[in-house]
């Protein structure tokens, strides 16, 4: 897939399972983000832990659409296109 060269890729999830439920829940995702226009942050790994501490924070998923055409260098000015 990195060989097509996208200007943007984002791994995550559909829905959060923790160990304690064995099943579905409410809980965030996680989503990681890479691109020519994705500001780092300091997290290490993939996980729902993990994606607490990420630069991306909490937000709703109809706004990752959002993100990725961002990050993608897509959107003249982020929130001028807001697609939620």
């Amino acid at each position: 897939m990195l060989e097509l060269k996208p200007d943007v890729v984002a791994v995550t999830g559909d829905h959060s399972t923790p160990a304690v439920y064995g099943a579905h829940s409410w809980h965030p995702v996680p989503v990681v983000l890479s691109g020519k226009f994705v500001r780092p942050d300091n997290v290490t790994s993939f996980g729902e832990t993990a994606a607490v501490s990420g630069g991306l924070g909490r937000f709703e998923a109809c706004y990752l659409i959002n993100e990725l055409l961002s990050a993608a260098g897509k959107l003249q000015k982020y929130g001028l296109n807001v697609l939620c």
